[in-house]
């Protein structure tokens, strides 16, 4: 008998493994986290800059 360690996982067959450090992946892996944590998802970051720009041009028009 194997030892449960050597018996492979349910659900995992394609398991994600981290860049190695200091290559150019893990310097991408890095930073697209270290972006994901500060600003959310990019669907989100675009419709907080949509709603941005549509509250200033409102503001602008009101002024006028």
């Amino acid at each position: 008998m194997g030892s449960s360690s050597s018996k492979p996982r349910k659900g995992h067959e394609k398991s994600k493994h981290l860049p190695k450090v200091g290559t150019p992946a893990n310097e991408e892996w890095e930073h697209e986290t270290h972006q994901s944590v500060m600003f959310g998802s990019s669907g989100k970051m675009v419709a907080a800059g949509l709603i941005g720009v549509l509250v200033v041009i409102g503001l602008l028009l009101l002024t006028l």
